[in-house]
């Protein structure tokens, strides 16, 4: 265990030298900002489809109940992704910001520009998205 620990603290070093303190962490962290800004904005304009069918006929309602279920599905995800930009600041609080959560390793500059809420490593991310991936279908096939 202490093994995994230890290089985990040594990735963290790893990413605080190629970042520098002033250098990329505080890159990532205004673009998390403006994303989490985004995704607030987002939340709140979805607030009038959600406020429910006014007085329109019965034969009217069906539209604006798909409106607001597409609503739902969009603040759904927009949540989520809410929640990994805070879980990402909170990493960057703690100072193990950008190493994998599954390995240890730091994730690359490059994946992190792209996605910088990202959990995992891309090696990490592709055998979780197979295995996920191989598992819904296993369920499918069932």
């Amino acid at each position: 265990m202490a093994s995994s620990w230890q290089a985990a603290t040594e990735a963290a070093e790893v990413m605080k030298k190629a970042n520098g303190p002033a250098n990329g962490l505080e890159n990532y962290r205004k673009l998390l900002l403006a994303k989490k800004a985004d995704l607030l904005a987002s939340l709140r304009a979805q607030l009038d489809t959600l406020a429910g069918p006014g007085g329109e006929a019965l034969d009217d309602q069906a539209p604006v109940f798909y409106d607001q279920f597409v609503a739902l599905q969009v603040n759904r995800l927009d949540f989520h992704q809410l929640n990994l930009v805070g879980d990402a600041l909170d990493r960057m609080d703690r100072e193990d910001y950008g190493i994998c959560m599954n390995c240890g390793d730091p994730i690359s500059d490059r994946r992190l520009r792209a996605i910088p809420w990202a959990l995992h490593c891309i090696a990490c991310q592709e055998r979780l998205s197979t295995a996920a991936d191989l598992a819904q279908f296993a369920e499918v096939a069932a």
